[in-house]
């Protein structure tokens, strides 16, 4: 509530949100399905042996989204399907890195958000440190950026 409201002493304005049907709580979680599927058949196609890791409900182990593994490189992967952003909490970014940190026998492990905008394809982050991170379309790098990192 700001200054001028309780000057006003006007009521506090409420937060927008909205509420979802079953259809539509299932409708977003087959996409982000289908975006991890769609990420799993990429990796294999340049050579990565590629596993989704389905995890239904939210779950205190570390466990990434995807996970690929090429010669002596690990990839942990947080992946999203969103419209327009796709916000990534610091909970589960600490995930990705406790997943990298039990891998220690890999030389080369990398945290990478991944995102699928509707109708704009993909866009990747490296991350190094836990926090909360965003990614817009636009922003981020290129698949083939990424294996360019992962070599």
């Amino acid at each position: 509530m700001s200054l001028r409201d309780l000057a006003n002493n006007k009521p506090k304005r409420e937060r927008f949100t909205r509420t979802l049907d079953r259809a539509q709580v299932r409708s977003m979680k087959k996409r982000g399905y289908d975006a991890e599927r769609e990420l799993v058949k990429m990796l294999r196609k340049v050579g990565f042996d590629a596993l989704r890791v389905p995890v239904s409900a939210p779950s205190n182990e570390p466990l990434p989204d995807v996970f690929a593994i090429r010669g002596k490189t690990i990839l942990a992967f947080e992946a999203k399907s969103q419209a327009r952003y796709a916000y990534y909490k610091r909970k589960q970014i600490t995930k990705l890195f406790e997943f990298l940190e039990i891998h220690k026998i890999y030389p080369k492990r990398l945290a990478v958000l991944a995102a699928k905008f509707k109708y704009k394809g993909w866009v990747f982050q490296v991350i190094d440190k836990p926090g909360d991170y965003s990614l817009r379309i636009g922003g981020g790098i290129s698949f083939r950026d990424l294996m360019k990192m992962a070599e």
